[in-house]
């Protein structure tokens, strides 16, 4: 095998395969004019995944299923975007990107569940950033 082989390789693994969440906490999805970075995100319940806005212009960002399995804050427009996860399992998410055209960008969050963080639905009547702040 060559080397520009291996580097060819190694490139196309990097794009497909998912990005774990940092050790520091801290897991981010960067949102671009034509791509999603990562487009696909590995993160525990009850860790905060901010989405950063790079296109310009206002976007939207919607999940699918249940609305009780995560909890999504979103500044309206060009504002910050982030969600935390209550329950294990895939994620799936669009991003709407609003310009001449509105464009449609597709990604997934898989989250495996952090012992420290369970939440079991119906148990809290306002949880913020994973916390429940107020009992039903």
């Amino acid at each position: 095998m060559t080397i520009r082989w291996l580097l060819a390789l190694a490139v196309v693994v990097s794009a497909v395969a998912p990005v774990r969440a940092r050790a520091d906490g801290t897991a981010q999805v960067t949102i671009e004019n034509e791509r999603l970075q990562p487009r696909t995100l590995e993160t525990v319940t009850g860790q905060r995944v901010n989405f950063v806005n790079r296109t310009g212009h206002p976007v939207h960002l919607q999940f699918i299923g249940d609305l009780r399995q995560h909890e999504v804050i979103q500044i309206p427009g060009t504002g910050p975007v982030w969600a935390i996860f209550h329950v294990p399992g895939t994620h799936p998410y669009t991003v709407h990107i609003y310009g001449r055209e509105t464009r449609a960008l597709d990604g997934v969050i898989s989250v495996t569940i952090d012992e420290t963080h369970q939440w079991q639905s119906g148990t809290c009547a306002i949880v913020v950033e994973g916390n429940c702040i107020a009992e039903p």
